[in-house]
């Protein structure tokens, strides 16, 4: 089987799960598990884990309130963990009324690996990858692509694509509260609207503030 980092996996002789956060020689993987160790098996002695990655399961429907206000921005990409304790987890953070559908790939030049790809519903979360602190200048860049709709009126948006190579010293900042996580985590913002300067104003910028002579 063709595993990738992020992979829940649990060992086959074992009672221990992990996801995977490293690949080693001799077809050996390293598996760290909710202490932050990471342990290294043979890929033969561990199996993937199917399912969401969310850890609390939520299966009641989604029942749309049509008298709360609408809440149209609030889409990030949230890391947890403390740096000691090794492991990092990754979540889509969902404080908007919109539902979304969402594909996450790994860029490694040209090509794309997809990792992860799922409906995330308004005011959700979901776990889409798990990495080491130790390995945080080998963390790959994400690639995002996310759809947004809602059972109620809203304005008419387009998809969002965004990449986001996460630096060690963007996790000098504080943590942050989330409407939604359970526990502070450093926030990036993936539904910014990114303003684009353009030709033009840039040199309307620059003769507006030429000195006088």
């Amino acid at each position: 089987m063709n595993y990738k980092i992020g992979d829940l996996v649990r060992f086959v002789d074992e009672p221990i799960e992990g996801h995977i956060t490293s690949f080693l020689e001799n077809g050996l993987v390293g598996v760290t598990d909710e202490t932050g160790f990471e342990i290294p098996v043979m890929q033969s002695k561990i199996t993937l884990v199917h399912g969401n990655m969310r850890m609390e399961e939520d299966d009641e429907p989604v029942q749309v309130n049509q008298n709360l206000p609408f809440i149209d921005k609030g889409i990030f990409l949230g890391l947890t963990g403390e740096q000691k304790e090794g492991l990092v987890k990754f979540y889509l953070v969902n404080e908007t009324s919109y539902e979304l559908l969402v594909s996450v790939s790994e860029v490694n030049g040209n090509k794309r690996t997809g990792i992860f790809a799922n409906i995330i519903p308004a005011s959700e979360y979901n776990q889409i990858y798990t990495a080491n602190f130790s390995a945080i200048n080998k963390w790959p860049t994400l690639e995002f692509q996310i759809i947004r709709s809602s059972r109620k009126s809203y304005q008419a948006n387009s998809p969002i694509e965004k990449s986001i190579k996460v630096k060690p010293l963007e996790l000098i900042n504080s943590k942050e509260h989330s409407e939604v996580l359970p526990e502070k985590a450093w926030l990036f913002e993936l539904d910014k609207i990114e303003e684009n300067i353009g030709i033009d104003k840039l040199k309307a910028h620059f003769i507006s503030h030429r000195p006088q002579k």
